[in-house]
C-alpha cells in the first residue's frame, strides 16, 4: 500500500560540511549467547595438530542480515561450516533470535559453504538468498513471501565451479531485476564453458539467472574474493569493484548494455597487495562513494613469505570514478591480516566509521605464522570528521580476538544504533606442541553507546520498473550539520552482507531532518521535508505517467498522475517558475535536461505532503543526449 512520505518544500542547493569532532566514546557489549546465537562455524578439519589440507578452507564464514519474514525486524542467516546446514536465526523482537532453518525449509547440508547475500532478486517484494559453495553448485533460495523457502523452489548455479567466495546482488541494467556476481579464489583460468573466477549472472526474469560475458575486453580474473556493486562515477549505473588477492584488485565501469570496461589501470586503484574485504561508503560526506580494501599489514616481514606487507587501502573518490590513495593520511593502514569490513555510523555523529576483522591460521611454516596472526584484535576506526580516523576497538569493547571473517553492521533491535555481527572461521588453540582447530561461535556486539545522538533510517518502496527496495538508488539528507548520502545496495563486504537496502544516518545533535531526497536509478526523485528524528521512514517511487522522456526541441510532453492517487490530495505541477493543474501538457523550447515537479498537497491546498521530480531530456539539433547524473550532486 502506498502512503504519503511526509513533507517537502522544494529543491535545495548542496553544500558539503565537514566537522571535526573528538571521539565521545562508543560502548559495545558481547550478547552472543544471551541473544540465542549458539551454533559455531565448523572448520573442515578438526583435532589436535591436524593441518588443513587446503588454504581455501580457512577463508570461509558467511552470513547475511535481512528481514526474511517481512515483520520489520532484521533476521540472520549464518552458514554453519563444513558439512553443516545453514542456520536461520529469526528475530524474536526482544533482543533474542531462534533458529528456524528447518521449519522454514532451509535444511540442505553443504560441504564447504562460503558466503551469502540476500535480496529481492525476482522483484516480488520479499527477500531471497544466495549461498555460495566452495566447490559448487551455489544455491538460490526463493522466498514464498512469508519467510519460508521450499526445497522444491531452490535453484542451483554452476559457476564458478571451484573455490567459490563472496556473492553480491546489483541491478546492472536498471530494469528492477537484480543480477548476481560471484567470485572465486582460484588460480584457474576461463576456458571452454568455464566463465572464470568472476561470474556475472544476468537476471532474465521469471527466476532465470544466466551467466554472460560481461567484459568489453577479455581479462582473466584469478584469486577473486569480493565483488561489490556501486556507482563510482555518478552516472546512475552500477559499477563493479572487485577485491582480488596478489595485487589484482579491479574496478569494472558500467558502460551500459550490461557491459563493463576494466578501469583499474587509469583510475588510481589496484594498489592493495592482497585484496580481501571491501567496504564502500561516503566516509568524507562529499557526495561520492569511496572504497576501502582490507589487506595484510606485516610490520616484521619474512622474505620467504609471498604476501604483501603494506596493509589496507582507502581509495578516496575524486567525484568522477578516479581515486587517490589516502590510506596513510586517514590512518587506516594496519588491520593485521584483514578480512571482512564495513562502513557504518556507529556513534550516530554524522559520519561513517569503519570496522574490520582479521586472522590467519596456516601452520605450513610451523608456529611463526600462527603466532603472528592468530588472536590479533579486530580494529574499529572511528571517523573524526576531518578525513582521518582513530583506532578505538579496545576502549569500545569490540577488539575481538579470533579468526574473524565476515562483518555485518545492522540494527536488529530497531533502536537506531548499529550493532556488529561477525563470523569466525575457527578457533585455534595451542595443545602442547600442536594446535587444535575447533568450531568457533560468531559474535554479536550490541551497541550500548549513550551519547544522546539522533538517527534516521530511510527505506524505499519501488513500483515497476524500479526495484521493490530501490537497490542502486541513493538517499540524501540535509540537517543543520550538512548533507549525507547513502547508496542502497545488496552486496557483500566479504562473505557476509548487511541489510544495505536500509539507509541509516547518524544525525548528531540535530533535532530535525530538514530535507530528504530519494533519487531513483532513472534520475527521478521523491522529496520530503521536515522529518522528525529517531524514526524509520519509507519513500515511494514516482508513479506519474509521462508521455515521453526524450523529446526534440518544440515537442510536447504530457504528464498526469497515476490512477491510484488518494482522492483528497490536491495535485500541482511546477515547470520552470509556473504552476499547472493535473494533467499538464508542456512544450520545451530549449535543449538540455528539464524537470517536472509534482507537488502533492493536503486538502487545505497549502500543506505540501511530498514532491516528485521527473527528468526530461530535450535533444539538441545534433541529437546528443545530455549525460545522466545524480541531481543530488548539483
Amino acid at each position: 500500500m502506498r502512503g504519503n512520505p511526509l513533507v517537502f518544500l522544494g529543491l535545495f542547493s548542496i553544500t558539503w560540511v565537514h566537522s571535526s569532532v573528538m571521539p565521545a566514546g562508543m560502548i559495545f557489549t558481547d550478547v552472543t549467547i544471551q541473544a540465542g546465537i549458539t551454533h559455531p562455524h565448523v572448520p573442515s578439519t578438526l583435532g589436535s595438530g591436524s593441518p588443513l589440507q587446503w588454504q581455501h578452507n580457512m577463508v570461509t564464514g558467511g552470513a547475511a542480515a535481512e528481514d526474511f519474514d517481512g515483520d520489520g525486524w532484521l533476521d540472520l542467516l549464518v552458514l554453519g561450516g563444513h558439512q553443516r546446514p545453514p542456520y536461520l536465526y529469526m528475530n524474536n523482537r526482544d533482543g533474542t533470535f531462534s533458529n528456524e532453518a528447518v521449519l522454514r525449509g532451509i535444511q540442505f547440508q553443504m560441504f564447504t559453504p562460503a558466503g551469502a547475500a540476500a535480496a529481492d532478486f525476482d522483484n516480488d517484494g520479499d527477500i531471497d538468498i544466495c549461498v555460495t559453495e566452495q566447490f559448487g553448485p551455489h544455491y538460490l533460495l526463493i522466498n514464498d513471501g512469508m519467510g519460508y523457502f521450499a526445497p522444491s523452489s531452490t535453484t542451483q548455479l554452476s559457476w564458478p565451479a571451484e573455490m567459490g567466495a563472496s556473492p553480491s546482488w546489483g541491478d546492472v541494467d536498471n530494469d528492477g531485476l537484480l543480477d548476481l556476481a560471484i567470485a572465486a579464489w582460484s588460480p584457474s583460468r576461463a576456458g571452454g564453458e568455464n566463465p572464470g573466477n568472476l561470474v556475472v549472472y544476468r537476471n532474465n526474469g521469471g527466476g532465470d539467472l544466466m551467466a554472460y560475458p560481461f567484459r568489453t575486453q577479455p581479462y582473466r580474473e584469478v584469486y577473486s574474493f569480493t565483488p561489490r556493486f556501486a556507482d563510482l562515477n555518478n552516472d546512475l549505473r552500477q559499477d563493479l569493484p572487485v577485491t582480488n588477492d596478489f595485487r589484482r584488485s579491479q574496478i569494472y565501469m558500467n558502460q551500459g548494455d550490461s557491459l563493463f570496461e576494466r578501469g583499474t589501470p587509469i583510475n588510481g586503484t589496484g594498489r592493495d597487495e592482497n585484496g580481501m574485504g571491501s567496504a564502500i561508503g561516503d566516509y568524507d560526506n562529499d557526495g561520492d562513494l569511496d572504497w576501502f580494501v582490507s589487506s595484510i599489514f606485516d610490520s616484521v616481514p619474512n622474505p620467504e613469505f609471498n604476501w604483501g606487507i603494506t596493509g589496507n587501502r582507502l581509495y578516496r573518490n575524486r567525484g568522477d570514478g578516479t581515486f587517490e590513495d589516502v590510506t596513510e593520511m586517514a590512518g587506516v593502514r594496519n588491520g593485521n591480516w584483514g578480512w571482512g569490513s564495513g562502513f557504518g555510523d556507529l556513534d550516530n555523529d554524522g559520519d561513517l566509521d569503519l570496522y574490520q576483522v582479521n586472522g590467519w591460521p596456516d601452520d605450513w611454516a610451523g608456529d611463526e605464522i600462527i603466532e603472528k596472526w592468530n588472536n590479533k584484535p579486530a580494529v574499529l576506526f572511528e571517523n573524526l570528521g576531518n578525513g582521518t580516523f582513530t583506532e578505538t576497538a579496545m576502549t569500545s569493547g569490540v577488539d575481538h580476538h579470533g579468526q574473524g571473517r565476515g562483518v555485518i553492521l545492522f540494527d536488529p533491535d530497531n533502536n537506531g544504533k548499529l550493532d556488529i555481527f561477525l563470523t569466525n572461521n575457527q578457533a585455534l588453540v595451542r595443545n602442547g606442541q600442536t594446535w587444535d582447530r575447533l568450531p568457533a561461535l560468531p559474535v554479536l556486539y550490541r551497541n550500548d553507546t549513550d551519547n544522546g545522538n539522533h538517527w534516521l533510517k530511510v527505506g524505499l518502496e519501488g513500483s515497476p520498473p524500479f526495484h521493490s527496495h530501490g537497490i542502486g538508488s541513493r538517499v540524501y539528507i540535509r540537517t543543520s550539520s550538512g548533507l549525507q548520502m547513502r547508496e542502497l545496495h545488496a552486496s557483500s563486504g566479504y562473505m557476509a552482507q548487511e541489510a544495505g537496502r536500509i539507509a541509516h544516518f547518524g544525525l548528531g545533535e540535530a533535532m530535525v531532518v530538514e530535507e530528504v531526497r530519494a533519487e531513483w536509478v532513472n534520475g527521478d526523485a521523491t522529496l520530503v521535508m521536515g522529518i522528525g528524528v529517531d524514526q524509520a521512514v519509507t519513500l515511494q517511487s514516482p508513479v506519474a505517467k509521462i508521455s515521453s522522456r526524450k523529446v526534440e526541441v518544440g515537442d510536447q510532453v504530457t504528464a498526469m498522475v497515476a490512477d491510484d492517487v488518494p482522492k483528497l490530495q490536491i495535485l500541482k505541477w511546477v515547470i520552470g517558475n509556473t504552476e499547472h493543474d493535473d494533467p499538464v501538457t508542456y512544450t520545451f523550447n530549449t535543449p538540455g535536461e528539464e524537470t517536472l515537479r509534482l507537488n502533492r498537497l493536503a486538502p487545505d491546498g497549502e500543506t505540501l505532503l511530498y514532491s516528485e521530480i521527473y527528468r526530461i531530456q530535450v535533444l539538441a539539433s545534433d541529437n546528443k543526449v545530455p549525460a545522466p547524473f545524480w541531481l543530488g550532486l548539483d
